[in-house]
């Protein structure tokens, strides 16, 4: 008899997929920002804001190189967009993109948010 399958057709108690890479959140963000993103988008430009700010939140204190390229990405989009961001993180999409991101590098385990934090842009 053959073991039961999952709805998926994959054997249960079978390998494990880990998600993307370590930095694959950040570079979501990154792809949303630079080509999803048109200039009226404001809740994208909210959750692209909150998702970058985050990492840059969580990586300055581990490899304060590593956050140089995503202030440098976050100013380049400020100033090409005109957006405002003090409105911006006053908005709930921002806060529930950074809480988000912010809280899933920090529930990774040190060695794996440092590879995160390396890896992000």
């Amino acid at each position: 008899m053959s073991p039961p399958r999952s709805a998926f057709g994959a054997p249960p108690g079978g390998r494990r997929q880990r998600p993307g890479k370590a930095g694959s959140a950040a570079a979501a963000w990154l792809a949303m920002l630079t080509f999803a993103l048109p200039a009226r988008a404001t809740a994208n430009a909210e959750q692209v804001v909150g998702g970058i700010e985050a990492v840059l939140f969580v990586c300055a204190p581990l490899d304060a190189k590593s956050v140089k390229p995503g202030q440098e990405l976050l100013q380049r989009a400020v100033e090409q967009r005109k957006l405002d961001l003090a409105a911006i993180r006053k908005s709930e999409a921002y806060r529930s993109a950074y809480n988000a991101e912010a809280n899933r590098l920090l529930g990774l385990a040190p060695r794996e948010r440092l590879a995160a934090c390396q890896n992000a842009w």
